[in-house]
């Protein structure tokens, strides 16, 4: 007598049986696998709250902390060109004062984080 495969084997999961009790094989990943980086994590609770089937897709595609690093690396690397841009855009007026270097960079920051926001973490 044969059994119907379930869900979690026909995706490719295993049991491992144990005093005729089936056990499926679950790999904890690490937790340095699980990091995202900031921009990733806010990518993962966006499309968790917003796009709850693409979320879900990601999951069961075992890609979902791929796609958050990828993310992250995009929005990092967007936000250092738009801060530098900035900075070249807006030079101090006196640039031995260390309170106006600051204002600037932290002006270039927030604009810079605005834009990653909206451009690549709530896509």
């Amino acid at each position: 007598m044969s059994r119907e495969l379930s869900i979690y084997e026909a995706m490719g999961g295993t049991y491992t049986e144990v005093n005729g009790v089936l056990y499926p094989n679950i790999v904890v990943l690490e937790e340095a696998d699980v990091w995202a980086g900031k921009y990733g994590l806010l990518w993962i609770d966006y499309m968790k709250t917003n796009h709850t089937d693409r979320y879900r897709h990601h999951i069961l595609m075992g890609t979902l902390n791929t796609k958050a690093l990828e993310v992250n690396e995009e929005a990092y690397e967007m936000l250092e060109g738009i801060v530098n841009q900035y900075l070249v855009k807006h030079k101090p007026q006196n640039s031995a004062s260390i309170m106006e270097m600051w204002r600037l960079r932290e002006q270039a920051k927030q604009m810079a984080e605005e834009v990653v926001l909206n451009d690549i973490v709530r896509q």
